[in-house]
């Protein structure tokens, strides 16, 4: 009798460990690229997810319990994304899954979730096919499709006709090709070639002899990460090319230590955000006293607002996910450390853009 007395309680304690809800704390779940190019990304959002937590769970975690956040690397890719979310939605059965970073394990994973019943919230995912990925899945970062039109109308306002458009073959960096090509062309420009690569390369030199070849008045740089921005521009000034660059200025915060004068008057546009701003302020000085530099100061903002919003959620919710679901659509000019939050009928975070030049290895706001 006692074995079986014991036998019982051993499974009631497994089952309740693999629940998003114990005794003592409630778990989410993150996927994010923890390894990887994108791993610069995935590493810096996990920091700031436990900087919020730790606030939160200091103030009193939820409802008297703590929060835990599961990590699983994401890798930046849908089937790996796919893989992350089904671990955490069937075996650790979270409710809500804060991530991915990339837009294509935010992709892979979302029909899983969708299918679950399961929140997704990403920081920083922001392919135009997430606006349409399903009724649980949402955003702290706007669409690409605001980006890539930022982006083509600038490079028309400053009167070129000619673009040439060079991006990853990943779901985000597709998507801003795919606007800023569109948005170009209606704009009166012309796109006079389109090349692509791998993630898995890293010599760009037949793609860029002929972007030089089409004679461009300026190149769109779409990468996946700051890693292979470097590399393109690097490639782009040894090949000669010496049109006007514009790319993601998120892209360009990740590699202006080290490319320095070499993207002298490059063009970012990334949303626009005060980091001087009464919540970002104070996250991003916690973080560089604990960790040094901030390379992704939007971004991890985000990280931070998708932490606090999961947690008020489940706070007023508990895991009820389709309230959840919800209280996020009824989000409307929310502060939080990247301005004021709103959420669209789709999820999507509703967001003006800067446009930025470099000077004097400076991003320094045009308008």
């Amino acid at each position: 009798m006692k074995k079986i007395l014991l036998s019982v309680l051993v499974i009631l304690v497994l089952l309740t460990s693999c629940s998003g809800v114990s005794n003592n704390t409630i778990k989410i779940g993150a996927m994010l690229p923890l390894t990887g190019d994108a791993s610069q990304y995935g590493t810096e959002f996990q920091r700031v997810a436990e900087i919020a937590a730790q606030e939160i769970n200091d103030a009193g975690g939820i409802n008297g319990k703590k929060l835990e956040i599961i990590y699983e690397d994401s890798k930046c890719n849908p089937k790996d994304g796919a893989t992350a979310a089904q671990k955490l939605i069937n075996v650790d059965d979270v409710k809500v899954i804060l991530g991915g970073a990339c837009s294509g394990e935010t992709l892979g994973a979302s029909p899983i979730a969708e299918q679950n019943k399961v929140i997704i919230l990403s920081p920083s995912a922001s392919s135009p096919d997430i606006t349409n990925a399903g009724d649980f899945i949402f955003r702290t970062n706007p669409s690409d499709a605001f980006a890539g039109k930022v982006a083509a109308e600038k490079a028309a306002s400053m009167g070129f006709k000619k673009a040439s458009i060079i991006h990853e073959n990943t779901d985000y960096a597709q998507g801003l090709k795919r606007v800023f090509e569109q948005v170009f062309k209606e704009s009166g420009g012309e796109v006079v070639s389109v090349e692509s690569y791998s993630s898995e390369e890293s010599d760009f030199r037949t793609q860029l002899a002929k972007i030089k070849a089409a004679n461009p008045d300026v190149v769109y740089l779409v990468p996946q990460s700051p890693i292979k921005g470097g590399l393109l521009v690097r490639q782009l000034k040894e090949a000669g090319v010496k049109s006007q660059l514009v790319m993601d200025a998120i892209m360009l915060r990740g590699i202006l230590k080290d490319l320095g004068s070499q993207l002298e008057g490059v063009i970012g546009v990334e949303p626009k955000f005060d980091e001087k701003g009464p919540i970002a302020a104070p996250m991003l000085s916690k973080y560089k006293a604990k960790y040094g530099e901030v390379t992704f100061g939007f971004y991890d903002s985000a990280t931070y607002d998708a932490v606090y919003l999961i947690a008020e959620a489940l706070q007023k919710y508990g895991e009820n996910a389709e309230k959840i679901r919800d209280y996020f659509y009824s989000i409307k000019g929310r502060p939080g450390a990247i301005g004021e939050i709103t959420f669209d009928k789709n999820g999507d975070l509703l967001m003006k853009f800067s446009v930025e030049e470099v000077k004097n290895g400076q991003l320094v706001v045009l308008e």
